[in-house]
C-alpha cells in the first residue's frame, strides 16, 4: 500500500497546486494514434474510486508514494466512466488531470477517453452521480448561485405546492455543492472544459481503445472523424442549451429529462421565435444524434454482450476500417471480477466492476501480448475467454412448436435488418416483433436470373425451405424452421435463429465437450445420412450448431444442397449408419409425397436426383442388415 499522506490528502494537495490542467484539444489525426509503445496499461468504469486507480498505478509502477508519475514512456488509457456512482470524481479528475502532464513530460501519455457518463454529466443527466460527491464541492458554492438556483426554480416548474414544501424539495434534488459541481462541468468550467479537449478514441500500437464499442458505421468515420464527430455534437448540444436558457425558455435547476420535456413543449406551440425554434431543434436533434446515441462509440454493446455469430462481422470490418488489430472496451459488466477476451482474442473488455471490487484489476498490452495485471499480487494472467454467445442465460432455451414458429416468422413485422455474411444468397439477420414477443431470424434471397439460368445445383434461397422440410418429413428436428418470406420486395427464405449456440469449430476452439455425448453423436451420425440424401456433400464445421446449454444440434447452411449428381458421398458404404427408425421414414419418402412437400422449390431433375440417392441408401442399409444377421448366424453356429 502507499506510504506517507493519505490518498485523500495527497489528491486534495494535488488540487490545490494545479495550475491549469487543461489539456488542449488534439488538432490532428496523429494526436490520436501511436505508435512504438513499450507498455500500454488499460483500465476502465473507476466511476469515482480514486483509489482504486492509485493500487492500479501503484501495482503498474507507474506512481511513487506521492503518486507522481513514475511510468516513464509507458502509456495509460482510462477507457471512459470516471464519473458517477462513487463518492471521488473529483479527487479522481485531479488525479488524472494532474498525472496527464507528468506523464507527457516524461515521454509517457495518459489517454482519459470519454464514457457515456462524461457525456451525461456534460448534458446535465446527473441521476447517477453519488450525493455524497457533492460534499467536495459544497465550500465552492456561493449563496449568491444557490439563491439564483432558487429563483429559477421557483420561475419554472411552479407547482399548487406551498414555499415550505417547495423549499424541502429543492433541497433535496439540489444538496449543497450541485451548483458549484455543475459550474465546474459547464464548457467554460474546470471540469466541463478538460473533458471537452478528451478523446473519444485512441489508437495505440494498431489497437483501438474506446469505451462502448464500434459499429461498421461508425468505423467508417475514422478515429479523427469520431473524435471530432463526438465533440461537435456535444459542443451543439451545450450550445444550444446556453441559447435556450438565455432566453429563460429553461433552467439549471431542471433535470435533462425535464429539459427534453420543457423543449417539446415549446416546439408544440403554434409561434415559435425563430432563434428559439432554432436552438430547440438542435438540442433535441444532438440527444438523438448516432454519436450520443445507443449505437454510438460511448454506449454501443454489441461486441460485448451480442452472439458472436451476429456481431462477428462487425467487428472485422470496424478493424478494418480504422486499421487495427485488435479492440478494447469497456462500459460493459463481464459479469464477475475478470477482464475477458472475445472473438478469438480481437476484443478485450475491461468492465469487471472494479468499484465493487476488492481486486482491481489492468490489462496489459506489452511485446504483442494482452495480459491481465493484478497489482496486489504483480501476477500477469492471460483474459478469461468468453463462450461466443455471449449474455448466457442460466436456464436452457424454450422449446417452441414448429408450427407456431412458422406462424410467428411467416407473419411478425420485420423491425430490424443488417447484413450478416458475404454469399450469392446474401444473408440478413433480421429482428421480427408480433404480439409484443421479439425473435430473430435469418433471411437468404438471390437473384431470380441467376436460379433459372442454373437450377440443378446452384446457391438458392429454396433449397433451404427444402431441407426443413425434408428435415420434418424425416423426423429428424434438426434443421431451424424456415418459410418462405418476402423483404422489401425480395422473396426469400427465413430461418429461426438458434440463440446460445456454437459451430463445431468453435467448440473445438474453447475445449468444449458439446459433441463427445452419446446423444450428440448419434445426432451426427443422422446428419451423414441427411447430407447424403438431399446431395449436401459441402458440410463445414461452422454448418453445425449445438445449444451451450442443451444437447440438440442443428444443421444450417443449405442453400447449395439438393445436387442433381446421384452419388452418394465417398465412404458411405461404410460411414452411413442408418437405424430402423430412419429407414422407415426413408421408405416413406415417395415422388408424390416430395412433389406436394417440395414443389415450387425443387426442379424435376433434383427431385429424381433425391430418390436416386434415397434408394442407395437403402440398399447400403439393406445389405448391412443382411451382413449382421449372416455375422449374427454364424456366431451362433
Amino acid at each position: 500500500m502507499m506510504r506517507g499522506l493519505s490518498i485523500t490528502a495527497l489528491l486534495l494537495l494535488a488540487a490545490v497546486s494545479a495550475v491549469g490542467g487543461i489539456a488542449p484539444a488534439p488538432t490532428a489525426p496523429s494526436a490520436w494514434e501511436f505508435s512504438g509503445v513499450s507498455r500500454v496499461v488499460a483500465v476502465g468504469d473507476l466511476h469515482g474510486s480514486p483509489d482504486k486507480l492509485v493500487d492500479l498505478l501503484d501495482g503498474a509502477g507507474m506512481v511513487d508514494t506521492d503518486l507522481r508519475w513514475t511510468g516513464g514512456t509507458d502509456h495509460l488509457v482510462v477507457a471512459g466512466d470516471i464519473l458517477d456512482r462513487g463518492a471521488g470524481d473529483r479527487q479522481l479528475l485531479e488525479l488524472l488531470m494532474r498525472l496527464e502532464g507528468e506523464s507527457e513530460a516524461a515521454g509517457g501519455r495518459i489517454h482519459v477517453l470519454l464514457g457515456n457518463h462524461e457525456a451525461m454529466n456534460l448534458m446535465r443527466d446527473t441521476r447517477d452521480v453519488n450525493p455524497v460527491s457533492y460534499e467536495s464541492f459544497a465550500a465552492d458554492e456561493t449563496k449568491g448561485e444557490r439563491r439564483a438556483a432558487w429563483n429559477d426554480f421557483s420561475r419554472i416548474g411552479a407547482s399548487e405546492q406551498d414555499l415550505s414544501e417547495r423549499n424541502s424539495e429543492f433541497n433535496r434534488r439540489f444538496p449543497r455543492g450541485f451548483f458549484a459541481r455543475q459550474r465546474m462541468f459547464e464548457p467554460d468550467g474546470r471540469y466541463g472544459r478538460w473533458l471537452m479537449g478528451l478523446p473519444t478514441i485512441v489508437k495505440i500500437n494498431a489497437v483501438v481503445y474506446v469505451h462502448g464499442g464500434l459499429t461498421d458505421d461508425m468505423a467508417e468515420l475514422g478515429i479523427e472523424g469520431i473524435n471530432r464527430g463526438v465533440r461537435n455534437a456535444l459542443e451543439r448540444h451545450l450550445e444550444a442549451r446556453a441559447a435556450l436558457e438565455r432566453r429563460q425558455i429553461v433552467a439549471r435547476t431542471m433535470s435533462l429529462g425535464e429539459l427534453r420535456e420543457e423543449i417539446d413543449r415549446v416546439l408544440e406551440q403554434p409561434v415559435v421565435e425563430t432563434e428559439v425554434r432554432l436552438a430547440a431543434e438542435a438540442f433535441i436533434g444532438t440527444q438523438d444524434d448516432p454519436l450520443l446515441t445507443g449505437g454510438g462509440p460511448l454506449w454501443y454493446r454489441g461486441l460485448s454482450k451480442e452472439d458472436e455469430r451476429i456481431e462477428r462481422r462487425r467487428l472485422d470490418r470496424a478493424l478494418d476500417l480504422i486499421g487495427a488489430r485488435a479492440m478494447v472496451v469497456a462500459h460493459s459488466f463481464t459479469g464477475g471480477n475478470r477482464i475477458t477476451s472475445r472473438f478469438h482474442g480481437r476484443l478485450f473488455r475491461l468492465d469487471h466492476g472494479i468499484v465493487a471490487s476488492d481486486r482491481p484489476l489492468a490489462l496489459v498490452v506489452e511485446q504483442g501480448e494482452a495480459l491481465v495485471l493484478d497489482p496486489r499480487t504483480h501476477r500477469k494472467t492471460r483474459p478469461i475467454r468468453e463462450l461466443p454467445p455471449g449474455g448466457i442465460s442460466a436456464r436452457v432455451a424454450q422449446v417452441i412448436p414448429d408450427e407456431e414458429q412458422e406462424l410467428f416468422l411467416s407473419r411478425a413485422e420485420v423491425v430490424d435488418s443488417r447484413e450478416l455474411g458475404r454469399g450469392s444468397t446474401r444473408p440478413r439477420l433480421v429482428r421480427l416483433e408480433l404480439g409484443g414477443t421479439s425473435r430473430r431470424g435469418i433471411f437468404k434471397s438471390v437473384d431470380e436470373r441467376q436460379a433459372a439460368e442454373s437450377p440443378g445445383g446452384a446457391d438458392r434461397f429454396q433449397h433451404e425451405i427444402a431441407a426443413y422440410r425434408v428435415d420434418r418429413m424425416l423426423g429428424l428436428g434438426m434443421v431451424p424452421v424456415t418459410v418462405p418470406r418476402e423483404l422489401d420486395g425480395e422473396r426469400g427464405s427465413l430461418q429461426a435463429w438458434v440463440d446460445e449456440a456454437v459451430d463445431q469449430a468453435e467448440a473445438s476452439f474453447y475445449n468444449l465437450s458439446l459433441w463427445e455425448a452419446e446423444t450428440v453423436r448419434s445426432q451426427l451420425a443422422r446428419c451423414r445420412v441427411f447430407d447424403a440424401l438431399i446431395g449436401n456433400h459441402l458440410r463445414e464445421p461452422t454448418d453445425i450448431l449445438s445449444q451451450v446449454r442443451g444437447s440438440n444440434i442443428y444443421l444450417i447452411d443449405h442453400s447449395k444442397a439438393f445436387s442433381t449428381a446421384t452419388d452418394l458421398p465417398a465412404g458411405a458404404d461404410e460411414g452411413l449408419e442408418v437405424t430402423p427408425r430412419l429407414a422407415t421414414a426413408l421408405s416413406a419418402l415417395d415422388g408424390p409425397a416430395l412433389a406436394a412437400a417440395l414443389g415450387g422449390l425443387l426442379t424435376d431433375a433434383q427431385l429424381d436426383a433425391l430418390l436416386e440417392r434415397k434408394e442407395r441408401i437403402l440398399r447400403l442399409h439393406a445389405m448391412a442388415a443382411g451382413a449382421d444377421a449372416t455375422s449374427e448366424r454364424t456366431g451362433q453356429r
